[in-house]
């Protein structure tokens, strides 16, 4: 829901070239979502500045406070925090961007950042300077937890819905921002699934999309969408062993990223397998298989979808698991429940072995 927000947010002008109502409809139905508690209020805050003037005058009393209190927030933010990019690019000193946000305490507005840091970078003489210094203060501000995962999403989905204003001035605008995304997504500041998933919002239109798949292009991951069926398959039962030696799920993260995109049935295929060989093993490795798969679905590496199919695919397979394992069975179910318990697996999903 709130990346359908976040579609409605960066073409919200376009929309009401159609229906002229459609600012005013669109920030009563989030009003009405904040109410009923369905997102948070602080969620105003990825308003852009152009739709919180727009629907103020007709918005309802209360509401159009909240709304004003966000639009002089988000002003004096964008203004403190031009000043202080501008003192970055001349002095690249990203302890002293780190200091002013935190005077500032503005922390919902840092997409705002995101989204100025990179276009201020369009505008120096030497974009290839311009572009390292950008990519530098985002991967500094991330290590320094002053920017979130969303933050980054929300600032890079702001720009590709604005590239073709910016284009009027910067008339490279798109070839800058394929450039940056990639490197982006090397220095793994965003993930190609958040790409793909750009893609399927259609977010920032036809040239929001030629950016997103040139920027994909350029990925690691694209070299590798062509795996052949044993190719996969020795990829994934490494990355597997690899896993159950490390423990370490942001490494495993990578690897499915550089797997992508998969087919749903190489998806089901590397949960099977990573079951199959946590089961094989131990209690503990079906302890750490679980937690991977929790992580995978929480950062979105991995969906239900996939999830079924692969739980699907273990019961097909488990006559030939049980000559090796008598109690695979036990396990499996064991996996299903916490699967469950975790929201990684819909709850009315039917248990074969209760059938």
């Amino acid at each position: 829901m709130i990346r359908s927000f976040e579609k409605l947010f960066v073409t919200w002008e376009d929309i009401a070239i159609d229906v002229p109502a459609a600012p005013d409809a669109l920030l009563s139905i989030l009003h009405g979502c904040i109410l009923a508690e369905v997102v948070d209020r602080a969620f105003l805050s990825k308003l852009p500045e152009s739709l919180l003037n727009a629907g103020q005058k007709k918005a309802k009393p209360g509401f159009a406070e909240m709304l004003e209190v966000v639009s002089v927030d988000l002003r004096e933010f964008k203004q403190k925090v031009s000043r202080c990019l501008e003192e970055y690019f001349m002095t690249l000193n990203a302890d002293e961007v780190k200091t002013s946000l935190g005077e500032l305490r503005m922390r919902p507005y840092h997409h705002e950042l995101v989204k100025r840091a990179i276009t201020r970078s369009y505008s120096e003489s030497n974009y290839e300077s311009g572009k390292d210094a950008v990519v530098l203060l985002l991967t500094q501000l991330t290590t320094a937890e002053l920017l979130s995962k969303d933050d980054l999403q929300w600032g890079l989905t702001r720009l590709l819905g604005q590239l073709d204003d910016l284009e009027l001035d910067c008339p490279r605008c798109s070839e800058f921002s394929t450039d940056l995304i990639a490197c982006m997504v090397a220095e793994e500041l965003v993930s190609v699934p958040f790409l793909r998933r750009c893609c399927m919002l259609r977010i920032g239109g036809v040239t929001g999309l030629r950016v997103l798949n040139d920027a994909m292009r350029r990925t690691p991951e694209f070299s590798k969408k062509h795996l052949g069926t044993s190719q996969f398959k020795t990829e994934v039962q490494t990355m597997i062993l690899e896993y159950f030696n490390s423990g370490d799920e942001s490494e495993f993260g990578r690897c499915v990223r550089e797997l992508q995109p998969m087919s749903p049935g190489q998806s089901a295929e590397l949960i099977r397998k990573l079951m199959t060989f946590a089961i094989e093993r131990s209690g503990h490795e079906c302890e750490m298989a679980l937690k991977l798969l929790i992580w995978l679905c929480r950062h979105e590496e991995l969906d239900e979808g996939a999830m079924t199919r692969g739980i699907d695919e273990l019961y097909d397979k488990m006559p030939d698991l049980l000559l090796d394992v008598p109690d695979a069975e036990d396990m499996a179910r064991a996996f299903v429940v916490e699967a469950k318990k975790a929201k990684i697996l819909h709850r009315e999903w039917p248990d074969p072995a209760e059938q």
